[in-house]
């Protein structure tokens, strides 16, 4: 991808997009329709805590190979690991933060990580949106920054977070635009690290806008939800709103609640949540 030194006119795509998504379509997934294998696929097994260590990351690994998850998410410094322990196992992604988790640190230093964690094995980045430039109405600065991360890692599947609880819906069009303006593939919620978390409306507004601008040209974002899903019934309410991939640090015992709920009665009714055991 080559980069460019023209700049969108933004408020004019800003202002026909929030026209745009005043009536939402409905997502058309039923997630009581899907198996707990099928639960998993949707599912970055996350471990992203500062005190980590290489066993918790062996087993969060050990834990992706089991229940076949769509991908683990760790930091930088434990991408060459997770590339290690899932040597066997290439359908699963090795995807690697950036910018975690405020997502204020320079665009060098964001190309710089990038460019460690491709190296070292990673598949798909979560990059954290600089808020502050967004807020600050800085949206070149933005779009630059996200250009010149998509130019460096042209086949990697990009993640742009927004950190939602802290933005106007406004502000989550405005992020989706940028997003969709550099080619990202998906959009993200959260860090897990401030706020609330995931909520029904972004996911709804989130996908609304991966719809509408998907139909203006160029690739269909999709959407990641993350931050506060602990369980089962979290995970079908946000897969059943249009999220395309959980970010959870609780895949086993999602998937072992969708285990449950379908020993319990299948999928003809809400079943109880699943609990801690874990799923081998």
């Amino acid at each position: 991808m080559s980069i460019t030194s023209s700049t969108p006119d933004w408020p004019s795509l800003f202002s026909s997009a929030e026209k745009a998504l005043q009536i939402l379509p409905p997502s058309q997934c039923d997630p009581n329709a899907l198996s707990p294998v099928q639960i998993a696929s949707y599912i970055d097994h996350t471990l992203l805590r500062l005190d980590a260590t290489s066993s918790q990351i062996k087993t969060l690994c050990d834990e992706a190979k089991q229940c076949s998850f769509a991908a683990v998410c760790v930091r930088l410094n434990f991408v060459a690991q997770a590339v290690q322990e899932l040597r066997a196992h290439p359908s699963i992604g090795i995807a690697c933060v950036v910018g975690f988790h405020e997502g204020t640190q320079s665009t060098t230093s964001k190309l710089s990580e990038a460019a460690q964690a491709i190296a070292e094995g990673a598949t798909e980045l979560d990059i954290v949106l600089n808020r502050t430039h967004l807020q600050a109405s800085q949206y070149n600065d933005i779009y630059f920054e996200l250009q010149r991360l998509r130019a460096l890692s042209p086949k990697t599947c990009l993640k742009l977070i927004f950190e939602t609880s802290q933005l106007s819906p406004l502000e989550i069009i405005k992020a989706s635009v940028l997003a969709h303006t550099a080619n990202f593939d998906y959009i993200k919620t959260s860090t897990g690290f401030e706020g609330r978390g995931a909520s029904p409306d972004d996911i709804i507004l989130m996908r609304a806008c991966c719809i509408y601008l998907s139909s203006l040209g160029g690739n269909m974002m999709k959407v990641k939800a993350s931050g506060g899903i602990r369980g089962y019934k979290d995970t079908k309410d946000m897969i059943g709103l249009g999220a395309e991939r959980i970010g959870a640090s609780s895949g086993v015992k999602i998937v072992q609640g969708a285990l449950d709920y379908e020993k319990d009665g299948g999928f003809s009714g809400e079943k109880k949540e699943g609990g801690d055991s874990e799923v081998y």
